[in-house]
């Protein structure tokens, strides 16, 4: 069996931003898209997470929690707010898979 090739989580965290730094001016509503860019800085966040619910049927295939993780990217809450997801983004650990997927905040 050839030895599989791994993203590290941090890896993978900078994978998925840089997806969603290609993808959110397309994705995301037009005033989602200038808060983000307007508070990016001292509010962005990105969070390596298990997958969560129904991703697998999106996938078309079985996720092994070892291999693959989403990546909930957004802004931190203001005080009194609910943190602002704006894209979830499955994928896999192995460089070699072309495995992505994203959810965006509004669709």
């Amino acid at each position: 069996m050839q030895d599989v090739e791994l993203w590290s989580l941090d890896e993978l965290c900078d994978h998925a931003f840089d997806i969603f730094e290609e993808l959110a001016v397309d994705n995301l509503s037009t005033a989602d898209y200038q808060l983000y860019q307007q508070h990016y800085e001292s509010r962005g966040y990105a969070d390596v997470l298990p997958p969560g619910e129904g991703w697998e049927e999106l996938a078309t295939q079985d996720l092994d929690p070892e291999l693959h993780f989403e990546v909930q990217i957004g802004l931190i809450a203001e005080q009194g707010e609910a943190d602002r997801v704006l894209a979830r983004i499955l994928l896999s650990r192995e460089k070699d898979e072309s495995l992505c997927h994203a959810l965006w905040r509004g669709q």
